[in-house]
């Protein structure tokens, strides 16, 4: 048991409060359409990167390295011009 509250809500200094906050400011942002969302994305796993050092968890690491680095090819791709879409189109049914 921590031996205090703020012991309990900061022993890893804040990074999982400030990872929290970026995702969920990721998230907001990216449901509005605002591509500013895949840097707080970024951010948000940059956070949980040097928690998951501090926590010693080799999986959290690597996933979120995998999360930012996939982040910033979104932002990249953000504008780029679609080439062919994988739209289907049915033929239009004809009722004889």
């Amino acid at each position: 048991m921590p031996q205090s509250v703020h012991d309990f809500l900061f022993s890893y200094y804040g990074l999982d409060w400030a990872a929290a906050v970026f995702m969920f400011l990721s998230m907001y942002r990216l449901g509005i359409h605002k591509k500013d969302g895949f840097i707080f994305a970024a951010l948000a796993s940059v956070c949980w990167i040097a928690f998951n050092l501090i926590a010693q968890s080799a999986a959290g690491v690597i996933a979120n390295f995998i999360i930012a680095v996939m982040a910033f090819r979104s932002l990249s791709q953000w504008n780029a011009p679609r080439g062919e879409t994988n739209e289907v189109t049915l033929p239009a049914s004809s009722e004889d």
